[in-house]
């Protein structure tokens, strides 16, 4: 009786996302905790898709694929139905939000500066960097780093992740770089370099973690994740996913407004 009930549970399920609308959830991120393991589908972008997926009870199935920044771009060019998760609208030079449709914000979020904890560095502006040596993960460049190299005010040398850059920092062979906290708190514990990098109480920028949905897609679906959003937020079922991920339960940032 047990496996004829799992049998039509299993049926209905798929009924119920034959019938739903597929939309492509393009991610820019390839890197902890945002993606965690492609193959095994794990990480916060694939929890997202999974929940909004249920959320819709077989209107929507979010189906995630991961792409280079590069190739996001030409993406974003074409017409069709995705969305794009967990990103800031001026990154893709739309501060006003107008060229893209844009939900609020499932998280905050903001870049922080790192060095190595023998030779500490207080960020205090753009000047205190000057004549530094950082390190730039190829396809994931910060804003405010491309531009201080641009002026010659830092050295830059690229890498192919940000474990690699970590460590090139712990090592003490860079001065300093500079992450999101979401990132950085993952993979500093992950990598067990807690007692050798130093993060600057003074941060670059603060932003927001919304979700791009593209122009061409219908009005219905922006309402959608618009009004799920809220009621994550007001349910707390989204912070419980961050904590699930991050495992920030015995960490001080569980408690950070900054995971709403």
């Amino acid at each position: 009786m047990r496996l004829l009930w799992i049998v039509l549970a299993l049926l209905c399920y798929s009924v119920i996302t034959s019938a739903a609308q597929v939309i492509e959830m393009v991610s820019p991120y390839d890197t902890p905790p945002f993606v965690v393991d492609q193959k095994k589908e794990q990480g916060l972008v694939y929890d997202l898709a999974s929940l909004l997926t249920v959320r819709s009870q077989g209107k929507y199935q979010f189906k995630v694929v991961v792409v280079p920044r590069v190739r996001l771009q030409k993406i974003l060019q074409r017409s069709g139905v995705y969305v794009v998760p967990l990103v800031s609208p001026k990154w893709f030079g739309d501060g006003d939000e107008k060229k893209y449709l844009w939900t609020s914000a499932l998280m905050e979020d903001e870049n922080l500066v790192l060095s190595p904890r023998k030779r500490a560095l207080e960020y205090e502006s753009p000047a205190s960097l000057q004549g530094k040596r950082t390190s730039i993960v190829l396809g994931h460049a910060v804003e405010p780093v491309q531009q201080l190299e641009k002026a010659g005010m830092v050295k830059a040398e690229s890498t192919q992740s940000f474990n690699n850059s970590l460590r090139m920092l712990a090592r003490g062979r860079i001065d300093f770089m500079v992450m999101g906290r979401i990132v950085a708190v993952y993979l500093i514990r992950d990598l067990g370099l807690q007692d050798q990098i130093y993060i600057s109480d003074k941060t670059i920028e603060r932003f927001d973690r919304k979700i791009l949905v593209s122009p061409q897609s219908q009005k219905d679906l922006h309402k959608w994740l618009e009004g799920e959003i809220q009621r994550l937020r007001r349910s707390g079922e989204w912070k419980k996913y961050l904590r699930a991920e991050l495992s920030l339960k015995n960490c001080d940032l569980a408690a950070d407004p900054q995971f709403i």
